[in-house]
């Protein structure tokens, strides 16, 4: 496994001598060190840095659409806390963790990761150790899927059961690795579970638009729900999407879906993503473009009320992308996925790039967690998309999917890997 940097202000500008880093540290513990803990009022106006024009993704399916009246919302926001640059002090590693690798989930006893890996030209389901041994594929000699693509898993809380998608008609859609982060990955795909032996795998739903288009399934704490994102109209490049919420039971062996319920908040109509559940199992973290922006097209964290259907913004940037929300196990707040701070080079490779952020539970605090996107860190790997996060029970490590392109002029090559990030035990407190 590939070890970035133990050191979490670590720089990759070269010729420095040890006497100014001594003299730049000195400063930065004299100006900053207790700067993020004195509460302040949320800022007025956005970041100079920021203030730039709206991106614009490629065939993004939220741009196209209208915008509705805007809704009655709570808004949450917070002080940007920039002094975390080039690593974030409560980082104490970085690391390649599995190469080649796709999305993720550490279950909750902690004992097993499981993961989607290509396997010749099919995707296919695995499971290893946290320490990377063991590792086993459960759907490589299983004929139900000898010519589908399985990926996406989600332990189920028990640990002895996966929830994973599996798309039906892989001969008719390849997907490469950019592919894997786009909704392309939702086409033609069913929800299945199987048990943790690789046994027994039978399929929970049976969508019939054009074979299905469903992502990311989620459990609640309580093991007593299941969530997931389905395409629910099919026009356009991407169609409309919804958070889908069924009663998940296990009965004489058998694992079923009940009692579905599909929600619809007052959101720009698009690919509206649910992330899972919050920690009361009351709400869920999605992420949508809320429907009072008329132009701007970035995408705010919402948590959904899953009894009244309305929402509260976590995050409020008409000019980022968020998404990708997490709770921290054990500890306050979330962390998510933004592009606020990264350059967006008119030159792009990828649909969008990103970076892990943290956020307080009052919301005051908002730091940014990696810096694969800053060519001035250690962790700098070109131009960075983080498509999945997944938290082991402790809270003190973080799995993130990543796809890259080099930081090499010219280069073309699309790279994924599973990288781990280890924090100290203080972080989210």
């Amino acid at each position: 496994m590939k070890l970035l940097d133990k050191t979490p202000l670590g720089s990759a500008a070269a010729g420095r001598s040890a006497g100014a880093w001594i003299v730049a540290g000195c400063l930065w513990l004299c100006l900053g060190a207790g700067a993020q803990d004195d509460p302040v009022s949320p800022p007025t106006s956005e970041p100079t840095s920021e203030s730039t024009a709206p991106p614009v993704v490629p065939d993004d399916p939220t741009e196209a659409a209208d915008a509705p009246s805007a809704p009655e919302v709570e808004v949450v926001t917070g002080r940007l806390v920039e002094r975390a640059r080039p690593g974030h002090r409560k980082v104490r590693e970085v690391r390649e963790f599995r190469k080649d690798a796709g999305r993720m989930d550490w279950s909750q006893q902690g004992d097993w990761i499981a993961f989607d890996r290509a396997e010749g030209d099919f995707h296919q389901l695995y499971i290893m150790q946290p320490d990377g041994t063991r590792e086993k594929c459960l759907t490589c000699d299983l004929y139900d899927f000898r010519k589908t693509n399985s990926f996406s898993p989600a332990w189920h809380p028990s640990g002895e059961y996966l929830v994973f998608q599996v798309q039906e008609n892989a001969k008719h859609v390849a997907l490469d690795t950019l592919k894997l982060t786009t909704p392309h990955r939702g086409l033609h795909s069913e929800l299945w579970v199987i048990s943790n032996k690789g046994r027994d795998p039978f399929k929970l739903t049976q969508i019939r638009d054009r074979g299905g288009a469903v992502v990311d399934p989620h459990f609640s704490h309580e093991a007593t729900m299941l969530v997931w994102s389905q395409r629910v109209v099919s026009l356009g490049r991407w169609g409309e999407w919804e958070p889908h919420v069924a009663r998940f039971q296990i009965k004489r062996g058998v694992p079923r879906i009940s009692k579905v319920k599909n929600y619809q908040p007052a959101v720009r109509k698009g690919f509206t993503l649910a992330h899972g559940f919050t920690p009361s199992d009351r709400g869920l973290l999605i992420s949508a473009v809320p429907d009072d922006r008329s132009s701007a097209t970035g995408r705010d964290i919402l948590e959904l009320d899953l009894e009244t259907g309305n929402y509260k913004r976590l995050t409020s940037t008409p000019r980022q992308w968020d998404e990708l929300a997490f709770p921290l196990p054990r500890a306050g707040g979330f962390v998510w996925v933004s592009d606020r701070g990264v350059e967006r080079p008119s030159n792009r490779r990828l649909p969008r790039r990103g970076d892990v952020w943290w956020m307080s539970a009052s919301g005051r605090r908002q730091e940014r967690v990696t810096f694969f996107n800053d060519p001035e860190s250690d962790h700098y790997l070109g131009e960075t998309l983080i498509d999945d996060l997944s938290w082991n029970p402790e809270g003190d490590k973080l799995l993130v999917h990543l796809v890259h392109v080099g930081p090499s002029p010219g280069s073309e090559l699309v790279e994924q890997a599973i990288y781990m990030v280890e924090f100290d035990g203080s972080f989210g407190t």
